[in-house]
């Protein structure tokens, strides 16, 4: 599954299951002013030379190379579990640089 589909698939099963209290964000690195945007991450990602997708969940490494629906919906109802508060997503994916 591309990563925007897989993307779009887990942030309407978070919205069902959490409504507002989570935040999905999907960043597309091919775009020019995601990459201008995000550019001190990116050289992160490029220096630890991870293959995108990236996935953290607020701010922690989730997933490297690979976006699965299923154990993002997981690991976020762990997360909303453990600390009772806003869950924040964030996903970066695109061709390599």
């Amino acid at each position: 599954m591309p990563s925007v589909r897989a993307a779009e698939a887990a942030a309407a099963s978070l919205a069902r299951l959490y409504g507002p209290r989570v935040e999905l964000r999907y960043h597309n690195v091919d775009d020019l002013s995601v990459q201008q945007q995000q550019q001190a991450t990116l050289d992160y990602f490029a220096a630890e030379e991870w293959p995108l997708p990236v996935t953290l969940l607020n701010g922690e490494l989730l997933f490297v190379g690979g976006l699965q629906p299923l154990k993002l919906v997981a690991a976020v109802a762990r997360a909303m579990e453990d600390a009772g508060e806003m869950v924040s997503y964030a996903a970066a994916s695109g061709t390599q640089r």
